[in-house]
């Protein structure tokens, strides 16, 4: 069985002077350039008045996320005065958070949503995007249960799905890996890793 991932809404609330901000940004922002790539940072930015910022993050819990968060730079040099953590069930409206579709879901159906797959990218991500697209924390996910040699319908019974809406994330995975089949998997997996490590 593949490992349960969660989706948390946090919210960063600075203190101190702007300077001491721009003195650590560079590190903040390659920090969670770096989360993004392996698949726990799903969205964020600051807020327009500059006082805080808001991050969507995928974790397996809440320790876990913490643990990511102190290690962000601004933590380490104190510039974060308030953090707040909540726990999200993403269930309405232009979904930015999209689970594995539930295309055999009826009307009323109640559905958890977790982190991963393909979101609308904002312009200012589309050329890095376009130079490698990158497998996507569900993706992931996917990936390690087919490695551990889960059949389509066992990964689609994990995350009550359709095997039809199993089946469309490998086809992206295996156009993402730029492999046709199953048993190029691990090796192209091993790639991947060792690119996101440059």
């Amino acid at each position: 069985m593949g490992e349960s991932y969660v989706a948390f809404v946090v919210e960063l609330v600075f203190r101190g002077n702007e300077t001491d901000r721009l003195s650590f940004g560079e590190a903040h922002r390659t920090y969670w350039k770096r989360m993004a790539a392996r698949g726990i940072l799903l969205g964020g930015g600051p807020w327009r008045d500059g006082t805080g910022e808001l991050l969507v993050c995928d974790a397996r819990d809440r320790r876990t996320l913490l643990r990511v968060l102190y290690a962000d730079p601004y933590a380490q040099a104190q510039v974060i005065g308030e953090l707040r953590v909540r726990e999200w069930n993403a269930v309405m409206g232009h979904v930015v958070l999209a689970g594995l579709e539930r295309s055999t879901g009826g009307a009323g159906t109640h559905e958890r949503i977790r982190g991963g797959v393909p979101t609308p990218v904002p312009p200012a991500l589309r050329e890095e995007t376009a130079v490698r697209e990158e497998l996507t924390a569900h993706e992931r996910r996917i990936a390690t249960m087919m490695l551990d040699g889960l059949t389509n319908k066992q990964i689609a019974e994990s995350f009550t799905v359709s095997t039809r809406a199993v089946e469309l994330h490998i086809t992206r995975i295996y156009r993402k890996l730029d492999i046709r089949r199953r048993a190029q998997l691990a090796a192209a997996i091993d790639r991947f890793e060792a690119a996101l490590a440059c």
